[in-house]
């Protein structure tokens, strides 16, 4: 297998991909699976659930229905599945035989390939990580032959960075959330720790509307979160250039926010933008918050 760190969106996965979400919420767990199963869905694939504990297929995949998913239906039609494999003690061992099994059942179903996604708990990961170390590097030839794509996913909170680097080696690379944008000049995406957007690249009067667009649904979601006002975090550390246009658009959304008890927070704010919403006053709006340089958003 090639190691490489390469980072791909949901989006982007093909068949054969065998790859790492490392995440550090919930809600970022649940936004990853739900487009790599809806996904699968609409190309005519199976997905297939392996959780950590055997828990009731419906309740296991409940969140897929906010999305408009008729759960029930799915895992009636056998579109979806749920296997308990994984909440068994042994369950790691032949789990590269669980999902070769499992990709043949569905192509002879009449599916297109398979979709199938795994979780670990740290009680199964053997000393030193050992048998997930072997388990995963068994999973590459099924990877590699069959029709299936997958994701494994890690807990951040329980997985620390150092244990996740190697496993990320045994992998294609890691998995993140689809672009909530992109265009020649700016990607958007979003972040959960803490929860908000990241802005790449240049913003002008060609995609200010589509950064509007995005604060606006942040802000419902934030709002969704919190009900003692809703709070959004905005990454600006790779953005080269804002018009100042867009800069008003940040100052509307900011009093927004205030108005419900809300702050938007800007880290990574370059100096030069920064000294132009001091002459403009705009540093100083109810409701705007910029970060010192180094200092990280408030999680969520």
């Amino acid at each position: 297998m090639a190691l490489t760190p390469t980072l791909k969106t949901v989006g982007q996965m093909r068949q054969g991909d065998h790859l790492l979400l490392g995440y550090d919420t919930d809600e970022e767990r649940e936004t990853v699976l739900v487009a790599f199963l809806l996904d699968g869905l609409a190309s005519g694939q199976r997905g297939l659930l392996l959780p950590p504990a055997d828990i009731p297929a419906g309740v296991a995949l409940s969140f897929l229905e906010a999305h408009g998913c008729r759960v029930d239906e799915e895992l009636a039609a056998g579109r979806l599945r749920v296997d308990p494999h994984l909440a068994g003690p042994e369950g790691l061992w032949d789990l590269d035989e669980v999902i070769r099994r499992e990709t043949r059942s569905a192509v002879g179903d009449g599916f297109l390939g398979l979709r199938v996604c795994t979780e670990i708990l740290r009680a199964q990961a053997g000393k030193e990580l050992r048998t997930l170390h072997d388990s995963e590097l068994l999973l590459d030839p099924v990877f590699s032959s069959l029709p299936v794509l997958g994701i494994c996913q890690y807990d951040r909170r329980i997985f620390d960075e150092t244990e996740l680097a190697p496993l990320a080696g045994l992998h294609h690379g890691r998995v993140g959330a689809d672009d909530v944008w992109r265009d020649d000049l700016l990607a958007i995406t979003r972040t959960f720790a803490p929860p908000g957007l990241a802005l790449a690249g240049e913003v002008d009067d060609t995609n200010v509307t589509a950064v509007a667009r995005a604060l606006h649904s942040e802000t419902a979601r934030a709002r969704a979160r919190a009900a003692d006002g809703a709070r959004i975090h905005l990454d600006l550390h790779e953005l080269r250039f804002i018009d100042v246009g867009a800069l008003r658009l940040l100052v509307f959304t900011a009093l927004a926010l205030y108005a419900a008890d809300g702050t938007l927070e800007l880290s990574g704010v370059a100096p030069h933008v920064q000294r132009v919403m001091r002459v403009t006053g705009w540093d100083r709006v109810p409701g705007l918050r910029i970060a010192p340089e180094g200092e990280e958003g408030e999680g969520p």
